[in-house]
This record gives C-alpha cells, sequence and structure tokens, in this order.
C-alpha cells in the first residue's frame, strides 16, 4: 500500500547541506587530537634568555708582603746603662690633662751632676725656649737622649764628641720653662718620644 509524503516534510536543500557540513565538523573533531595544540602566528617570538650579560668581579689583588724589621741595638740592649742623675721622678711620661709630657722628671738639686745615661756621641748642645739649655746624645740603633734645664753654661760635652755611660755632660739647673730645678729626660726612638722608665735599668 503506498503513502505520499507531503513535500514540506522532506529536507530542503540548504538543510542537506547543512546537515553535511555539521557531519562534516565533527567527522573532523573526532579525527583531531585533543591534547594538539596549535600556535597561532601571530603569537610573538619567545624573547631569548640571558640577553644581559654578567660580568665576573675582578680578583682580589694579591696581598702585598710586609717586611719584618728587627731592631738589632749596637750600644743600647734594651736598657740604658744608668739613670743620668740621682733624685726620685716627681712627672711621668704621659698626658697630664690636655698637655703630652714627653719625658721624666727627676728631681737632683740645683747643681747635681747630670750623666750620659748610655755610651754614645753628642748631636747637640743649646739652648731652648722651653727646655733651656740641653744635651742630646745619639747612642745608635735610632735610640738617643735628651737632658734638659740645665744650668746655662754648664754642659762639658760638645757637638761630636763621644761620650762613656755615667760621664758627666752639665749640671742640673732651671732655665726654660720650670718652676723649680730638675732634670727633664727624654728617650726617643727612631725619632718618636718613648717613656724613659721601660729604658732605665
Amino acid at each position: 500500500m503506498g503513502a505520499s509524503i507531503p513535500t514540506s516534510a522532506l529536507p530542503g536543500t540548504s538543510q542537506v547541506a547543512f546537515a553535511e557540513a555539521g557531519a562534516s565538523t565533527n567527522a573532523n573533531a573526532r579525527t583531531a587530537d585533543p591534547q594538539a595544540i596549535v600556535a597561532s602566528a601571530a603569537v610573538a617570538a619567545p624573547t631569548p634568555r640571558d640577553a644581559f650579560g654578567i660580568t665576573d668581579p675582578p680578583p682580589p689583588p694579591e696581598p702585598i708582603a710586609v717586611p719584618q724589621y728587627t731592631v738589632a741595638y749596637s750600644n743600647v740592649t734594651g736598657k740604658l746603662a744608668t739613670w743620668p742623675a740621682g733624685g726620685g721622678v716627681n712627672d711621668g711620661f704621659g698626658y697630664r690633662g690636655s698637655e703630652f709630657h714627653g719625658g721624666i722628671d727627676i728631681m737632683a738639686g740645683y747643681g747635681a751632676a747630670i750623666v750620659a745615661a748610655s755610651p754614645g756621641v753628642v748631636i747637640a748642645v743649646t739652648q731652648d725656649g722651653g727646655w733651656g739649655q740641653y744635651v742630646q746624645i745619639d747612642h745608635g740603633a735610632g735610640i738617643t737622649t735628651l737632658y734638659s734645664h740645665m744650668i746655662a753654661g754648664s754642659p762639658t760635652v760638645s757637638v761630636g764628641q763621644a761620650v762613656e755611660g755615667g760621664q758627666v755632660i752639665g749640671s742640673v739647673g732651671d732655665t726654660g720653662y720650670v718652676t723649680v730645678a730638675h732634670l727633664h729626660f727624654e728617650v726617643w726612638v727612631d725619632g718618636t718620644k718613648t717613656d724613659p722608665m721601660a729604658w732605665l735599668p
């Protein structure tokens, strides 16, 4: 028995084309790898790594070898031969408030003998405003001694003269900046004042 289908129930040409396109799209979707990523041509090229160079710091300079010096005392072996005068020490080496005292004050009486503390050569016999009349002796190895506030004209030695330890070189006085007669005695090592007490026997 035959049956007829109305024309409106049949798909039109456009509907058939859409269905075929959809089927084609679904087929492509089924065959494509779901894990695949397709990059667009518009994606920027990656920035290369290490675009900025790193310069290592320069190596440290080689250490400078510092020579070790050993001072050999020819005439003085750590101690002077004798005290330069008798009497007690009234004022020591170092600061007195803001003032630095560069030697020791030995309270020998006016006119008492002053002697060379060790053998050496006289390098100065002169007058000075602060020290008054003084004598300075070079003992070698950079060590010198100074004897000041002598009685004017009392030195018994002259520049260039060799002296023995204990030899009289002048007399205790009150010349220069003093309030009472005494011997101001200094010890210098390589041009620097040092505490005489460390050198006296």
